[in-house]
């Protein structure tokens, strides 16, 4: 069963079959966090019934960056669960404003390499532009908890965010377990320099974009890796 996990004190992952992909909801007193919105509308209804199993709170909701497996979902997530507040970095606003087609277009490809039964929804799905700028970090108020959502620079992407909440660190695609990283496009010098500064936060559970919950030695040799493919 596809289902929320807890990973820490109001700290929720699913995971995903279909391409490994994590998505992490996390709760304050006042509202909570969904942080990834998965690949097409199908995979978002499920998210969302799992969401309202967890909590009836109102929903914020943000995107590590811009790849399709975490960001495609948002129309559905602004319908299912009410959320009007999607965060991300200033660059994935920008692309996906100006580029939506291509953007649907080249997850079509993808898909039909790696997923081809969602092919079909992600070719045509709606394309919900983040709403909130997220430039260099900002703080966001769940009531009784603060999350941080943090622009290490340009790595994995342009616009990767990586969410802290209390010790608990959302890594996005910086951090894959269970398969290679995917380098193509990314800027691998600033890679390496982002988790040099990730590391120093990471005093507990680290939630990677992809495959299942580590920790800092793990994200230390990834960290070896990506200098050594430098």
């Amino acid at each position: 069963m596809i289902s929320f996990g807890a990973v820490a004190d109001d700290v929720y992952v699913l995971r995903h079959p279909v391409l490994d992909v994590n998505s992490t909801l996390i709760l304050g007193r006042r509202r909570a966090l969904l942080v990834d919105t998965l690949s097409c509308p199908s995979q978002a209804e499920l998210l969302a019934r799992r969401v309202r199993e967890v909590t009836d709170l109102p929903i914020v909701a943000a995107n590590t960056h811009i790849h399709f497996d975490h960001t495609f979902g948002n129309a559905t997530v602004a319908v299912r669960l009410g959320a009007t507040d999607f965060w991300a970095h200033s660059t994935v606003i920008d692309e996906l404003s100006r580029r939506p087609a291509e953007a649907r277009a080249s997850a079509y490809q993808v898909c039909l390499r790696l997923a081809p039964e969602i092919a079909d929804e992600v070719r045509d799905v709606e394309v919900l532009v983040p709403n909130q700028t997220v430039k260099t970090e900002v703080d966001i108020d769940l009531g009784d908890r603060v999350v941080r959502l943090w622009h290490p620079g340009t790595a994995h992407t342009d616009g990767d965010l990586v969410v802290i909440a209390d010790d608990v660190v959302l890594a996005g695609d910086l951090v894959e377990e269970g398969a290679p990283p995917d380098t193509e496009g990314a800027d691998l010098a600033g890679w390496t320099r982002a988790l040099d500064t990730l590391l120093p936060h990471v005093t507990g559970p680290v939630i990677p974009g992809h495959g299942a919950v580590v920790d800092a030695a793990f994200v230390r040799r990834q960290r070896d890796e990506l200098a050594a493919m430098r």
